[in-house]
């Protein structure tokens, strides 16, 4: 992310080259202005905000039709070195927004992640300041559950998913489940491109059976390279095979405990990184 705005954008898109699409748009916009406005940030943030509401309107309909489970793209950048939303900016966070209607995302997006005002929001968005507080509080009541997918602190998050990786290298089912909460979901992004399940997996002994007959089964097709990278502001498992990235895999949750596992396999949505 190269900006704040890119930021908001992605947050509210889930897509890198859409919200590097709608800055740019907003800037072009901000550039072809006969008189400068009171506020080049104010502007950016209510045209982006616009936009990205405009794009994700329109995406609606083809994500009800999309294969499988959707998965925003992994970020490369790592967002807490330039701002301070790498929590919000998790691929948990931004696959929990998907339940929000556009324009409960922004407003919450603004609120809970820039802390921007309801004042503020209200300018913005050409809505009054308790319009803006009632679509917060609504949005805060449909992302009660944002606990489980918080991402682990650092240390944690990369101890846990080598500890993960060396299970599955063991084959040890038992430890892989006592990683687990028993209420743990996983979700894989395939995009009918490769192969993937095509719903969320619930329960630890099946998302622990699900590993390890993919694990087995993508080593029989050639040698798996394991490495961790900071994607998504968090530590992430990228597995490559024969030089192609393969998946990436975050895991969230609380109290050592995973809560979360999300598997981005879409090839379409890595083919941007460089890791």
């Amino acid at each position: 992310m190269k900006s704040r705005f890119e930021a908001l954008a992605y947050g509210m898109l889930g897509s890198v080259a859409e919200a590097e699409e709608v800055v740019q748009e907003a800037r072009l916009r901000l550039y072809q202005l006969p008189t400068p406005p009171a506020s080049d940030e104010a502007f950016l943030y209510r045209v982006v905000s616009n936009l990205s509401i405009d794009r994700l309107r329109r995406a609606r309909t083809e994500r009800e039709a999309y294969f499988g489970p959707w998965l925003p793209e992994p970020v490369q950048e790592d967002l807490s070195a330039q701002l301070e939303l790498a929590q919000e900016l998790t691929i948990g966070f931004v696959h929990l927004l998907e339940q929000l209607p556009p324009a409960e995302r922004i407003v919450y997006v603004l609120r809970e992640s820039f802390d921007l005002s309801y004042d503020e929001l209200a300018a913005m968005l050409d809505i009054s300041a308790q319009t803006a507080r009632q679509r917060v509080s609504r949005a805060r009541k449909r992302m009660r559950n944002r606990s489980a997918i918080q991402a682990f602190p650092d240390d944690e998050g990369k101890r846990l998913l080598e500890k993960l990786v060396q299970l599955v290298a063991e084959g040890d089912m038992n430890g892989l489940v006592s990683m687990m909460d028993e209420d743990v979901i996983a979700y894989t992004d395939g995009g009918g491109v490769v192969s993937a399940a095509v719903r969320p997996v619930h329960g630890a002994e099946r998302i622990a059976t699900v590993i390890l007959h993919l694990a087995t089964k993508a080593a029989e097709e050639g040698p798996l390279d394991m490495t961790m990278e900071r994607l998504n502001g968090t530590w992430a498992l990228v597995i490559k095979q024969g030089g192609a990235i393969h998946s990436i895999h975050f895991i969230t949750g609380a109290g050592g405990k995973v809560q979360r596992v999300y598997a981005m396999r879409n090839p379409q949505k890595m083919a941007h990184l460089e890791v």
